[in-house]
């Protein structure tokens, strides 16, 4: 059995247009199973999703959602019911992530890319939901494809411009992203700057830079749509809570859910409205001894290396389908089966983080001779998310980000130090722009580093 699954391997790598078939396959299985469960179910908006629809198109009632509520108002200006709307833009964002997995990965077994399927198969359930997470992740992967597609034939200046763009698409549509670049920038940074990492000339410092630049563009963007809102209050609050809820305010004992979202943060973050925020957070900080804002850490920290599945989750307790489901007759036997369902989505889910942490580590250990700043960036990845998420608010859907980009992100760093003796193309050589060199993606993992 193994000899036989061995052979069809071998046959597989040596045939690339297999490749497109299999992603084929794999994006039609998954797009339907989305648009079988959203009709199915029919998740009702409610809690973020309910503010996302109400306010997509109604700039005055704009508090956050950036380029993507923008992008939902397109399909509900034109008369589509919330599931819809979300099945149109999640599956149309699935479609994408698919060819831009295929695409960048140039590994012989594609491994990468399956990783990324992987992905998208566990928040299948996700997609029916008016969600903003998917798209404002397809904006960063879609900069990580512009960086690092060399066979994308495209000036140089539209290059740098389209990176900037996406950039800015995904950090104004989930601000998240500002806070996770700006510590990736920041940790790669410091290490730019020791004396090992300063003596080579690396790709690293200037993706950077990029990914600096595009993030602030989208961090002022959604700025710019809070202030034309006119709903200053109301948007102090609903940024803040994210704070409060996750350090200031937080318990930290670990079944009073300490990291969360909680009524007493919402409160607090109103009661602090009369003062500025930087003063509120440091009166705040100091009302309580160093060793207790640690223990809120230590509290959190199980959660945010370890972060839950959340798509399931999200799906069957909308309010509309509990509902039904404790209406049904059989209520008593779904809940059995959903817990076993919750069960293998728990057993899933860690096979996928091991799988991605691995990815990580190994393209770092793969390219660090190549290139040792841009080989970190993998590695950082992670580590950006679990430092922001020691201060701000966790949610295991708050981490989609981190399990499916990263693989995306070592596609980037491989395809950038396939050759080592060439400049990106396009964004650090503004003279070409040229193609990949025929024979060298297949070769991407086979041969080692010099």
């Amino acid at each position: 059995m193994i000899r036989i699954w061995a052979q069809m391997m071998e046959m597989v790598g040596s045939r690339p247009k297999i490749w497109h078939y299999l992603a084929i396959v794999q994006f039609l299985l998954l797009a339907m199973a989305a648009i079988i469960l959203g009709i199915w179910w029919h998740p009702e908006p409610h809690s973020d999703w309910l503010y996302y629809w109400n306010a997509a198109g109604v700039p005055s009632a704009y508090e956050r959602g950036g380029i993507g509520i923008w992008l939902l108002a397109i399909p509900k200006a034109m008369g589509a019911s919330p599931l819809a709307a979300a099945l149109l833009l999640n599956v149309s964002a699935l479609g994408w992530l698919s060819w831009l997995a295929y695409r960048l990965d140039g590994s012989r077994w594609r491994w990468l890319a399956q990783i990324v399927v992987a992905a998208l198969f566990l928040i299948v359930p996700f997609m029916s939901l008016v969600q903003l997470d998917l798209i404002a992740a397809t904006g960063l992967a879609t900069a990580f494809w512009l960086l690092a597609d060399e066979r994308l034939v495209l000036a140089a200046r539209w290059r740098s411009l389209l990176v900037l763009l996406t950039v800015a698409m995904g950090v104004s549509t989930k601000p998240q992203f500002a806070l996770i670049l700006w510590t990736l920038v920041g940790l790669g940074a410091m290490f730019g700057l020791l004396p090992f990492f300063r003596k080579e000339k690396s790709r690293g410092r200037r993706v950077l830079l990029i990914l600096l630049v595009g993030s602030i563009l989208g961090f002022l963007m959604d700025m710019g749509f809070r202030q034309l809102s006119g709903r200053t209050e109301q948007i102090r609050t609903s940024s803040a809570v994210t704070l409060y809820g996750g350090l200031l305010v937080s318990s930290n004992e670990p079944d009073q859910g300490c990291g969360y979202w909680s009524t007493r943060a919402a409160e607090a973050a109103k009661e602090d409205l009369s003062r500025t925020l930087p003063v509120a957070v440091i009166q705040r900080l100091q009302a309580r001894p160093f060793q207790h804002w640690l223990s809120v850490m230590r509290c959190k920290a199980p959660e945010i290396l370890n972060p839950p599945p959340f798509a399931l989750y999200w799906l069957i307790e909308s309010p509309n389908v509990r509902a039904d489901i404790n209406a049904a007759p059989n209520a008593a036997e779904f809940q059995k089966r959903y817990y076993q369902a919750l069960a293998l989505e728990r057993f899933a889910y860690g096979w996928l983080k091991i799988a991605v942490f691995f990815a990580c580590f190994l393209t770092t250990l793969w390219l660090w001779r190549r290139d040792r700043l841009l080989s970190l960036l993998p590695m950082l990845w992670p580590i950006s998310f679990w430092c922001v998420h020691l201060v701000f608010e966790i949610q295991g859907r708050y981490f989609l980000g981190l399990f499916l980009l990263a693989p995306l992100l070592c596609m980037m760093v491989l395809r950038m130090t396939v050759q080592p003796d060439r400049e990106m193309a396009g964004i650090l050589n503004p003279e070409r722009s040229g193609r990949l060199v025929e024979g060298t993606s297949n070769d991407l993992l086979e041969t080692p580093a010099r």
